[in-house]
């Protein structure tokens, strides 16, 4: 299986700061708690336009993480005050009138850092600016995935050494080391992660994944389960019980596959993903809602190739029933030049090792239809070509 790594982005404040600093980055707060994080971010400039106060910085670099509309590679941020009713994501990555801020926070915390070397709130934000730069630009960044790994460990590592930390700069650690195939220390920082905060349902999610790839699937479902609980966003609730439905198929334990399977469902109905997991489970189990399955699953994108070619792998073994629903659906989209093309170009594939014959008809057809759809130079009628020469 090919999880799909999940995670929340998540602007981590903090709650204490110098007293010099204090009055201006709470008069900063409040314009957040408006939506005017422009102004806020104006407050804090004017107040600190050499970038002198740690507390300072650090609260310049929360604005600019966690509301920016357009950055250019995190050393220049776009930020626009907001109407109550408004929202970032209605902004986010759109064309707009917006004012910028250049601001390397990298090369500022540095210069801090050699000022202030047991400042562990110093740290903890340049880690948090390398994972957020990984998160947003992975490997189109200044720098190489791997560098940003190294640096949001040691600056993590330190901030740790010198102060406890929260449940997030555990997760975030966990998170750098899963993606880096470090199953082992992600395993240590998602489980500490959960010592302090056993509500977060991402670390729960991403350590049930950490333990499937260390082959231990029956903690991977004890923390699987325990995120769908956690969630309340229906499409992290549903991926959490879908993957308990795929660790509990490798198990061959189909009757609870088929159960988290169908709660992924009525969670979040006709995912693709799902109705894939649970067709392979009905058809591995000779289930009576094999056909209602099949059916709604084909329903999802009868016009995509990728569909065939799942349900060539899931029908692998029982060949002479995906004929038949194939052979069903022909009358039922005989307008649709396309589908019923592609229904004559897979149904030719099928009969190939059996029936030679009905095969190279199918294959005529499909390239009749096609003909009147397509470009004479479409990959399609070569691969026809190709099929009509096994019907020989």
């Amino acid at each position: 299986m090919k999880p799909t790594l999940l995670l929340l982005l998540l602007v981590v404040p903090f709650k204490s700061f110098s007293q010099s600093g204090e009055d201006v980055i709470q008069k900063s707060n409040q314009l957040l708690a408006e939506k005017k994080y422009n102004m806020a971010f104006d407050v804090l400039e004017k107040a600190d336009p050499k970038n002198d106060n740690a507390d300072i910085v650090i609260a310049k670099e929360n604005i600019v993480l966690g509301f920016f509309v357009t950055s250019i590679m995190h050393q220049m941020f776009a930020l626009k005050d907001l109407k109550p009713n408004e929202d970032i994501a209605d902004y986010r990555g759109k064309e707009g009138s917006y004012s910028m801020h250049v601001f390397r926070a990298d090369s500022i915390l540095q210069r801090l850092i050699k000022i202030q070397p047991d400042n562990f709130k110093l740290y903890h934000a340049l880690g948090n600016y390398y994972y957020e730069v990984y998160l947003h630009y992975n490997a189109n960044w200044i720098e190489n995935p791997e560098k940003l790994f190294k640096w949001i460990e040691e600056n993590y590592t330190k901030a740790i050494s010198l102060h406890s930390s929260d449940y997030m700069t555990y997760y975030e650690l966990g998170y750098i080391n899963l993606v880096q195939k470090k199953y082992p220390p992600a395993i240590t920082y998602f489980s500490k992660s959960i010592e302090l905060n056993d509500k977060y349902g991402n670390s729960n999610y991403n350590l049930a994944f950490a333990y499937l790839y260390t082959d231990d699937r029956q903690n991977a479902i004890k923390y699987a389960i325990k995120s769908i609980d956690l969630y309340d966003d229906k499409a992290y609730k549903a991926d959490a019980a879908r993957m308990t439905g795929e660790i509990y198929g490798e198990l061959n334990d189909h009757k609870n596959e088929i159960y988290y399977y169908n709660l992924s469902d009525k969670i979040d109905p006709k995912n693709y993903y799902t109705l894939k997991g649970l067709l392979t489970a009905y058809v591995k189990t000779d289930d009576p809602k094999e056909k209602e399955t099949l059916n709604s699953f084909y329903l999802l994108a009868p016009e995509n190739p990728t569909i065939y070619n799942d349900l060539a792998n899931i029908y692998s073994s029982r060949q002479t029933a995906l004929i038949s629903f194939y052979e069903s659906k022909l009358a039922e989209y005989k307008s649709n030049k396309k589908v019923y093309g592609g229904l004559n170009f897979y149904l030719a594939q099928l009969y190939i090792p059996s029936n030679k014959s009905k095969a190279k008809d199918c294959l005529t057809k499909a390239r009749s239809v096609f003909a009147e759809i397509y470009a004479k130079d479409n990959g399609v009628f070569n691969a026809i070509d190709t099929l009509m020469k096994q019907t020989e």
